[in-house]
């Protein structure tokens, strides 16, 4: 059946209206959101340093902190999906050292490593330039998202971070040795909200960090070759 071209175009302006209004129902309800939710982590943070607080009721304390970071996530990637959705996503090329940001991921994610028990292993046999032209931010909150998935979701054994550089392009592998993920939840783990757990997994999270990865992945162009290979090749000009 053919369509009239007025009609598509219609259609095509509704959709995009409707999704617009979407995105800024989502960002003024975000907003109004973050003032009470940070002003309750303000004072649990503060009740928790408290001297006169019984250790009971800290540990109350301690859940009501943990909840209130939990929501502030997913209101920060609430706000990530509908940016990128809505096309509102600045991307920024900053000159980054990039030597100093993986670092300063790699101290911080071997000390999570470790706290559980974990080997972290960071490889980089090639030669890295002093300056890259990237966004600094979304560079890191990929990487962030991909070690934090595969330390929590490792129980034994060992989590290895890998980059190799080659020809303005840099390669980063994230492997782990966790419980892994079946043939038929490749795809849905990258859906919002989507949380794959088998029978005694206690790990948690919002459902929305692989989501936003993606979307990040695909408006800066970087390579994102299958959901079983979470490799990443990112386009890296020195400065």
């Amino acid at each position: 059946m053919n369509v009239p071209t007025g009609a598509l175009q219609t259609a095509k302006e509704q959709a995009e209206a409707a999704n617009l209004a979407k995105s800024r129902y989502l960002t003024g309800i975000s907003h109004e959101l973050r003032s009470p939710l940070n002003a309750v982590l303000g004072y649990a943070q503060l009740l928790e340093k408290a001297s006169d607080i019984p250790a009971s009721r800290k540990d109350a304390l301690g859940v009501i902190r943990r909840s209130g970071e939990h929501l502030a996530d997913l209101i920060e990637g609430l706000l990530d999906i509908s940016k990128i959705e809505a096309g509102r996503l600045d991307l920024h090329q900053d000159q980054v050292r990039l030597s100093l940001l993986l670092e300063q991921l790699v101290h911080m994610f071997r000390l999570q490593a470790e706290a559980k028990g974990l080997e972290f292993i960071y490889e980089c046999q090639d030669r890295l330039p002093e300056l890259v032209r990237t966004d600094e931010k979304r560079l890191r909150q990929i990487l962030i998202n991909l070690l934090s998935n595969a330390v929590k979701y490792t129980n034994k054994g060992k989590v290895v971070f890998k980059l190799r550089y080659r020809s303005q392009v840099a390669e980063f592998t994230v492997t782990d040795t966790g419980e892994g993920i079946a043939a038929e939840n490749m795809e849905r783990i990258f859906r919002p909200f989507e949380r794959v757990h088998r029978p005694g997994s206690t790990a948690t999270g919002t459902g929305l960090g692989l989501t936003i990865t993606r979307l990040l992945c695909e408006i800066m162009a970087v390579i994102l070759p299958s959901p079983a290979n979470l490799g990443k090749a990112v386009n890296l000009k020195p400065v």
